[in-house]
Formats: structure tokens, sequence, C-alpha cells
């Protein structure tokens, strides 16, 4: 690539963050990305702060130095909690955006009693949700789902073998929320199951339009805009792919709010 052209870098632990990508190209199709799928120290959602923060660093330097980047999109919601502040400080990108769970997308919409589903991580270290538990006006409650990420990377293929693991996650809840919240890009994916799941009174949120918007207006844009899709595990590329055509075929129903 150019160095004349700049693209934008858009990070995660594996596909998940292929639906940020996925919103960003509808966003701005002129642009050129660079999707870095960190495969060698995934999943993220249960590694300790100080280790995500060396690594995304690491990983940051080495991909700036080859593709000098205009800025960097964390397309995963415990990179964002854990480490954001962190890379600000660090790189002097013309923007740094992270991706956080769209607690205040339902808190605007009168949602009153919103379900987060999140990592550990993201639960433990976002902001944003710990404010809103003391919201006094709704009745937020989280779950952790430690595994769900690997499952659904492990099963991209064939999600609908998720379906009984999502009930049973899901079955406690549902007679007392109005909307769900999808507190991991990897969680996307499940939008059609979820569907099939919850009754049409149960609404639910996740952040990629959002940050997708908020990166269209950084962004410098090009002609023809390009994407590359790259890992440190080659072996999983198999698994990118697979993600990729998933959302070819039903992005409108996995990413449109």
């Amino acid at each position: 690539m150019k160095k004349t052209r700049q693209p934008i870098l858009v990070i995660d632990s594996g596909i998940g963050g292929l639906t940020v990508l996925y919103n960003l190209v509808l966003q701005n199709p002129n642009c050129d990305y660079i999707y870095f799928a960190d495969y060698v120290n995934s999943p993220y959602g249960d590694k300790s702060a100080t280790f995500l923060r060396k690594k995304l660093i690491e990983n940051i330097k080495t991909l700036n130095k080859k593709y000098s980047p205009q800025g960097v999109v964390l397309a995963c919601n415990t990179a964002t909690a854990v480490a954001v502040g962190v890379l600000r400080r660090v790189f002097p990108y013309d923007f740094i955006i992270g991706t956080e769970p769209a607690v205040m997308s339902a808190v605007n919409d009168n949602k009153k009693n919103i379900l987060v589903l999140a990592t550990p991580n993201t639960l433990k270290y976002n902001k944003l949700i710990a404010e809103q538990c003391h919201n006094d006006n709704i009745n937020l409650e989280v779950l952790a789902l430690p595994n769900l990420a690997t499952y659904i990377e492990d099963n991209i293929d064939n999600l609908k073998l998720l379906k009984p693991i999502v009930q049973s996650y899901l079955s406690p809840f549902l007679p007392h929320i109005d909307s769900i919240v999808l507190g991991c890009t990897h969680y996307i994916y499940l939008k059609p199951m979820l569907r099939e799941i919850l009754s049409t009174d149960i609404k639910v949120y996740d952040g990629n339009v959002g940050v997708a918007k908020q990166t269209h207006r950084k962004t410098k844009s090009y002609k023809n805009g390009r994407i590359y899709v790259i890992t440190n595990d080659a072996r999983k590329g198999a698994n990118l792919i697979s993600a990729w055509n998933l959302l070819a075929k039903e992005g409108s129903i996995i990413c449109a709010e």
C-alpha cells in the first residue's frame, strides 16, 4: 500500500470486529481499511488489563510502521474498556475510536429494564456501565459471558448450534426485560437468532452504527477504497472468510439497527 493513502486500522481479537468493519464500509466505502485480528492473544475477555494494554501497544506499533494509518478503531468492547485511554496517550493519531455497549441508546429510547451481555473485562472496566448501574431511573442488569465469544468463533459456520446455550443464558431474564445491549462485537452475529428467541417487545442494541458514524466524521477518503484483512495466526484465516461471507449474506440483519 502506498503510504500516501492512509488507511483506517481496525483491531479486534478475532471475527467480532468484522461487524464494525462492515458498518464502516457501509458508512464510507471510499476509505482504505486494515483489519487486524489478534488471534495470538485472543480471547481478550478474560486477560489481565496489564497484558492487554501491552499487547495492544505492541501490535499498533508494528502495524503503524507498516501501514501508517490515519487513525485506529478498536472494534472490541473489551479493548476499549481496558485500554482506550492508554492508547490515546501513547499514539498521536488524529483519532482512536472505541466501541462501547450502547446502554445510552436504550436509555434514550426510554427502556427501563435493560440487560447488558458482555465479557468479564468489559463489565469490570467499562465506566458507562458502572455509572448506569447507579441510575435510579432504570433497572440495569449485567451478565458476564466469558466463553460466548469463543463459542461464536468456533461455530461461525453453524451458529444455530449455539441456540440452546443462548436460550439458557437469557431465559431467567426474559420475563422482566425490555431491551438487551450486546456488549461484545462477537455477539452481533447472533442477532438473527435473538430475533427468534426474543419477543418483539424486547429491542436489541449494539454500538456499531454509532462507531461507524463517528469514524466517518473524522476520516480522509480516497477513490476506490480497499479492504485488507490480516491476522497473526494464519490458521484462523478460514474463520475470517466465513464471518465476512456471513456478513455479505445477512449483513442488513446482523448489522443494521
